[in-house]
């Protein structure tokens, strides 16, 4: 009993430190590039809420640590919320008050009365950050530990599956898939995941020869790499574990970070996939989850890291690797997410934006309003939905 209440005091803990630094990263960029811009920055708070410990810069902003560890912000002066964004009438009384208030010119450094070009990329920077921040990791540990892969080398040949029907051989060395370069166990297993009902065709060299197959991956219930139940494209191919096969790399300084600017254009690139397949109907979008995925997952990889049959130190490298690698990817979703076109997110903020730029003044208060009501019903809409995919996933992680 003593030892569950342990672990899953490991798995809170481990959640919240994980979306509590991602949250950070985010919402510095939103703060270091207002700073940049010279706009004043009232408070910074990670979570919600009373805040649990406080303190006040000499710029002037009270940065604080709050009690509900789901989120943060920033809030520039004359900002009133999250979906604060007013309109001329608006701004003219915002900026009476501070004037009066705090002397003609104050309103100078208030967040709307900066050109829309700052303001557009003071909002572009939470998402930007987040997808630098995965840059980084990847390059980190490119640099600091190297990687690791495998050659894609079919090894047992599942009967009545894809691999056998497309006349794929044990030994066959994949080459290409469609045309691309793809010839690495990691890189085989990532296509073929997002190409269910797809055919493709797949180079392989046979006995010295090039051959080209045609397989045709099947959705297929699999178990994922922490054991949660999801549904992919699967051909019934196994590939050969031999050492000789296994392919190690250590990166220089540079080589990383070119190496890990090309794992988030590769990142992007998949999201970006599923879901132009979840709107033209070849996936059903089980995939997405929410918050409550996202703490089951992280929690479930912490447990197994200190529950490893290693040593305590070798626990201790491989939990915060696992962490650290789980990190990058949330923090890629955490970025895309944002940029959803949706009045509340930065997407819509930037979308407001947009039409600023187009018509030489923002959107009317009335239409605003309206815009921000469509947002969160959809948000709510989405995140019942994204619950809905998180319970049956955390079930079948914990069964």
């Amino acid at each position: 009993m003593v030892t569950w209440l342990l672990l899953a005091a490991l798995a809170i803990a481990s959640f919240i430190l994980l979306l509590s630094f991602l949250v950070f990263f985010h919402e510095l960029g939103h703060y270091s590039i207002g700073r940049l811009f010279r706009v004043d920055v009232e408070k910074f708070s990670i979570g919600f809420g009373r805040p649990i410990v406080s303190w006040r810069a000499k710029s002037g902003t009270q940065w604080q640590i709050s009690r509900i560890p789901l989120g943060g912000y920033v809030k520039f002066a004359g900002d009133a919320g999250a979906a604060s964004n007013p309109d001329t009438e608006q701004l003219e009384a915002i900026r009476a008050q501070i004037d009066s208030e705090q002397g003609m010119g104050a309103a100078d450094n208030c967040f709307h009365f900066k050109p829309l070009w700052q303001r557009a990329l003071i909002v572009l920077a939470g998402p930007v950050a987040n997808f630098i921040l995965a840059i980084l990791i990847f390059a980190g540990l490119a640099w600091g530990v190297g990687t690791t892969d495998l050659k894609a080398v079919a090894g047992n040949i599942i009967d009545g599956q894809a691999a056998q029907a497309g006349g794929m051989q044990v030994g066959d060395e994949i080459l290409t898939i469609n045309g691309k370069e793809t010839n690495t166990y990691s890189q085989v297993l990532m296509t073929v995941a997002l190409s269910a009902g797809e055919p493709l065709e797949v180079q392989v060299l046979r006995g010295g020869a090039p051959k080209t197959l045609t397989i045709t991956p099947r959705r297929t219930d699999r178990e994922d790499a922490i054991g949660g139940d999801t549904k992919i494209g699967f051909i019934g191919m196994g590939f050969q574990n031999d050492p000789s096969l296994i392919t190690f790399k250590k990166y220089g300084l540079l080589e990383s970070l070119g190496y890990g600017t090309a794992q988030l254009g590769k990142s992007l690139s998949s999201t970006g996939r599923y879901i132009g397949r979840i709107f033209t109907g070849k996936e059903d979008g089980k995939q997405l989850g929410s918050v409550v995925k996202i703490a089951a997952i992280t929690g479930k990889v912490a447990i197994d890291s200190v529950q490893a049959d290693v040593s305590a130190k070798e626990r201790a490298k491989l939990l915060f690797y696992r962490l650290i690698s789980l990190a990058a990817a949330i923090s890629i979703g955490l970025g895309v997410a944002n940029l959803m076109p949706i009045p509340v997110l930065d997407g819509g903020h930037l979308v407001y934006y947009g039409y600023e730029a187009i018509a030489g003044k923002p959107l009317s208060r009335q239409k605003q309003e309206i815009g921000f009501k469509f947002g969160l019903s959809l948000l709510l809409a989405l995140f019942v939905f994204l619950t809905w995919n998180d319970i049956g996933y955390v079930r079948s992680l914990f069964s």
